[in-house]
């Protein structure tokens, strides 16, 4: 039974529905009323959820792919001033889909085995609350402690005859976010079950260092330096970034454009922002004081640097 969302941009909505077509249907066929039709088109209205700020959103938990092949689903939305533009989406049903499965409690990503990816999985989404979320396990409407000792406590069960393939574990910037407000509350209960204490552990193996609270400039090493230095800065959220050279006059010397740059601490000479003392044409600059200026979203700041020749 998966569930269908759309999201819409839009205010006094009529109806919001979806026209579901399954595999069968034969567009070459002649209806001789619309009540055929309907017979072999399925359209069911999607129930409004409550979402972010300034979203409107709504959903449909649908149990009736009993076919195997592929179902196109048309989205269709109308208010007082007309219809929105239809939008076409498909499902595709496979054989296995349409027998019965075993429930396994703590297999969130559904792969048949509760491991490391579905403890990661609920702890990307910990804090969070609403109808539909992935990590939900037990079904309370919100990513807790409960639903991670879950997984936890049942890590090895599997459905499968073999180990399930592993998956590269890739988490996003608020997802490592979510993953260290779990660890900062089961770490700061000190009477922790067995289940609570492994989940800890595999998290913290996860994410073993935290993302900066705050985004900010560090003093570049060395200093004094001839004829190179790294600048080293931290990251509290994902960002662009440019790091700007300028002399006593204020002119610029030299711009290092990063590009977007994740949420981090940039702080080895493999990873902070490397000079080589030359300017944008390559001419090595004099020595004496210069100033060097990051840039990442909002942030700005300035700090000096001398150079000893």
């Amino acid at each position: 039974s998966p569930t269908l969302e759309v999201e819409l941009v839009g205010s006094n909505l009529d109806q919001v529905l979806v026209e579901i077509v399954p595999p069968s249907f034969d567009a070459n066929v002649i209806f001789q009323d619309w009540q055929q039709a309907e017979q072999r088109i399925k359209e069911v209205d999607l129930t409004a959820v409550e979402g972010k700020t300034g979203q409107t959103k709504y959903q449909l938990k649908y149990d009736g792919f009993d076919q195997v092949g592929e179902y196109q689903l048309i989205f269709q939305a109308s208010n007082l001033d007309g219809f929105a533009t239809p939008m076409q989406s498909t499902v595709t049903v496979t054989e296995a889909a349409t027998k019965p499965a075993t429930k396994l409690t703590g297999d969130v990503n559904g792969d048949g085995t509760v491991n490391i990816f579905d403890l990661v999985i609920a702890a990307s989404s910990f804090g969070q609350t609403g109808v539909g979320i992935m990590g939900d396990v037990n079904g309370d409407g919100g990513v807790n402690i409960f639903d991670l000792v879950i997984v936890a406590g049942n890590f090895g069960k599997s459905l499968l005859a073999a180990p399930a393939t592993a998956a590269k574990i890739d988490l996003s910037t608020d997802q490592k976010h979510h993953i260290a407000s779990a660890i900062d509350q089961l770490e700061s209960n000190p009477n922790r079950s067995s289940a609570e204490e492994m989940a800890l552990n595999v998290l913290q193996a996860i994410l073993p260092e935290r993302l900066p609270i705050t985004t900010q400039l560090l003093a570049n090493y060395p200093n004094p330096f001839n004829p190179e230095t790294w600048i080293p800065f931290e990251l509290s959220q994902d960002a662009a970034v440019t790091v700007t050279i300028y002399d006593v006059q204020g002119k610029r010397v030299r711009q290092l454009q990063l590009g977007l740059v994740t949420a981090g601490r940039y702080v080895t000479a493999d990873q902070a922002a490397y000079w080589d003392g030359k300017t944008e044409t390559g001419q090595v600059v004099a020595s004496g004081t210069y100033f060097y200026q990051l840039r990442a979203g909002d942030y700005t700041e300035t700090r000096k640097m001398v150079i000893l020749k």
